[in-house]
């Protein structure tokens, strides 16, 4: 018997194939019974191979050193009652609060590490990051600089990510549809030829996927990502004008 799936509705090329990727470790553990574990999803990745583990009445278990991280590894048929995490992702620190997220990944993309294997990023006093625990002693004593910063990698003790702690900057206005490219040029102060560029342009995610069709209609608590902009959250609608138009509140990431 073979495993139950329809990944169809996945428009974006690049998330169906990593979607393909993590299904076949999905088989691997269907068909053998042993545990088998992934590299990192990002939530709609996780929610897809969850419903189907779930639907063929796979065993499967979700971690990332801590339960709000978006970043997370399956493990199938670990009958454990509770994972020892270390033995499949490591936490590292960075004792500095002067690099950045894309500072701290690029120097490990430098070193030859799978984005796939790369988990949350946590910066504020002090940098944390997760890999899986097959890379974590190579970048502990590979990595000594970052951005000509000399830096001194440990593993954290106990294991755990701290939580990231966001800020966010809020905004109200006034669109006339709930399209993509209405929102994007509203939010960014962009024309709605400018807005629909970058969705062309590929440079646009919601919920973690690619949008390409600038029609697209947005719903409430929608994340919102924009490459060389940052991260928005379509928060909600408040109320309708008296010509019809809709009263949003929106929140930029800070």
């Amino acid at each position: 018997m073979s495993l139950d799936y329809n990944i169809d509705f996945i428009r974006d090329k690049k998330k169906k194939t990593n979607i393909k990727k993590a299904i076949s470790l999905l088989e691997r553990g269907y068909y053998t019974g042993k545990e088998v574990t992934s590299f990192f999803l990002d939530p709609f990745e996780k929610n897809v191979i969850e419903n189907i583990a779930n639907k063929n009445n796979m065993d499967i278990k979700f971690i990332g050193a801590n339960e709000n991280v978006e970043r997370k590894i399956f493990v199938v048929n670990n009958y454990d009652y509770e994972i020892d995490q270390s033995n499949y992702i490591r936490v590292l620190t960075i004792d500095n609060d002067s690099l950045k997220h894309r500072d701290v990944l690029g120097a490990l993309i430098s070193k030859g590490i799978d984005r796939e294997d790369i988990g949350d990023i946590v910066v504020g006093e002090k940098i944390e990051f997760v890999v899986l625990e097959k890379d974590a002693a190579f970048i502990k004593y590979n990595i000594t600089k970052i951005k000509n910063v000399g830096v001194n990698i440990e593993f954290k003790k106990d294991n755990k990510l701290s939580n990231k702690v966001y800020d966010y900057e809020e905004f109200t206005n006034f669109v006339s549809s709930l399209r993509i490219d209405n929102i994007i040029s509203t939010i960014l102060h962009l024309s709605r030829n400018n807005a629909k560029n970058l969705i062309k342009k590929r440079l646009v995610k919601v919920d973690f996927v690619t949008v390409d069709d600038p029609s697209k209609d947005i719903d409430e608590k929608s994340l919102i990502s924009i490459r060389g902009y940052g991260r928005f959250v379509f928060d909600e609608i408040i109320g309708n004008s008296k010509k019809g138009n809709y009263h949003i509140r929106y929140k930029k990431v800070i």
